[in-house]
């Protein structure tokens, strides 16, 4: 009996050592998969002659991006260096040019003053939102300035990029050759955005959920249908609250678009086509099996 009680006692913590080693593999894993991810989300280059001593440098932030209003928020801060800077203000008045659309796309740089930052947004050029969460944007600006004094003047530049929004791989590299040739003085971005691995791997799990939660709720009534089994009135709950329960499971999505895209159709619809089809089917039948009591 004592033999019995020890081996019992040794297979249970065998068991409890095994998944306590199974939830730290597990942990240390997530923890891995979020520093990676980290990682490869956030962009910090730069772009231009940044050995050139007379320049003016341009830190661009990315604020913001919104694939659903489809732009991005961008802040531009101008710091000129060698001659161009005296007591950290300008020397010469230039004309800042940025492209944005919802500020100051042309900025006036005055004399003796130190540069102000300016902050804007770009339309999203390329990518549909309702290919989430496979969805893939791209976004180009161009960076200059000018002398208005002395318009053939080519003033030097470099660009600092940081970019690291949650949620979003962000890649930045000069606009292809065959489209912009950028130059010291004259430079062209292009952002590119995409979803994270975490964000992609969330939507995932959260369509397979959905696909689960209408299988099992429409096999339930098959399997009610097709055998002599009790009707009971919690399994119309049960469906009822599935139906209205689905569509929150779907809004779970990081960042996910209205309905209609592409994770709708891989799960959602045919999800909520499931539970809806059963509501009915399952009431027929308990409407024909409906016996007289003797």
């Amino acid at each position: 009996m004592a033999d019995t009680n020890r081996k019992l006692l040794m297979k249970r913590i065998f068991i409890i050592l095994l998944f306590l080693v199974l939830f730290i593999g597990a942990f240390s894993g997530a923890l891995y998969f979020y520093q990676n991810d980290r990682t490869q989300r956030s962009a910090d280059l730069n772009f231009g002659d940044d050995k050139e001593p007379n320049r003016i440098n341009v830190a661009v932030s990315l604020l913001g991006v919104d694939p659903i209003k489809s732009e991005i928020n961008l802040r531009f801060v101008p710091i000129p260096e060698g001659t161009y800077v005296k007591d950290a203000r300008l020397t010469k008045e230039l004309k800042f040019f940025t492209g944005i659309e919802s500020g100051k796309a042309e900025a006036t740089l005055e004399k003796n003053r130190i540069p102000d930052a300016v902050t804007g947004s770009l339309s999203i050029a390329k990518g549909r939102v309702s290919d989430y969460p496979f969805d893939v944007h791209s976004s180009d600006f161009f960076l200059f300035f000018t002398n208005p004094k002395d318009e053939k003047e080519e003033i030097p530049m470099s660009v600092d990029f940081y970019g690291a929004i949650s949620g979003y791989n962000i890649d930045v590299d000069y606009i292809p050759k065959a489209e912009f040739e950028s130059s010291d003085s004259y430079i062209g971005l292009r952002v590119n955005v995409s979803r994270s691995v975490i964000t992609k791997s969330f939507s995932i799990f959260l369509m397979i959920a959905m696909w689960l939660i209408g299988l099992v709720i429409f096999t339930m009534t098959m399997i009610v249908v097709w055998q002599p089994r009790p009707i009971e009135f919690g399994m119309f709950t049960l469906i009822a609250g599935m139906l209205f329960a689905l569509p929150a499971v779907r809004n779970l999505q990081p960042s996910v678009p209205p309905l209609g895209g592409l994770s709708d159709f891989l799960s959602f619809f045919w999800a909520e086509s499931l539970v809806a089809v059963s509501m009915p089917i399952l009431f027929f039948t308990w409407l024909t099996r409906y016996k007289k009591p003797s």
